[in-house]
């Protein structure tokens, strides 16, 4: 299993990540990327991390 986390202070809410998310599992709520999908789907892919511009997404395996 795969976590995504997201650092609030430097994501600027472009939307990017959930854009590019295969997994369909993230999206922008009140301006900041959140994961609203099941963890579960993460593909672990780090698409999103390649598409933050503001490095403000990490993913890592438990």
């Amino acid at each position: 299993m795969y976590v995504v986390t997201i650092d609030v202070e430097k994501c600027q809410g472009c939307g990017e990540c959930a854009d590019n998310c295969p997994a369909s599992i993230l999206e922008v709520v009140d301006g900041k990327a959140q994961m609203t999908g099941d963890p579960a789907d993460c593909l672990g892919c780090e698409t999103c991390v390649a598409s933050c511009e503001h490095d403000a997404i990490t993913v890592s395996e438990s």
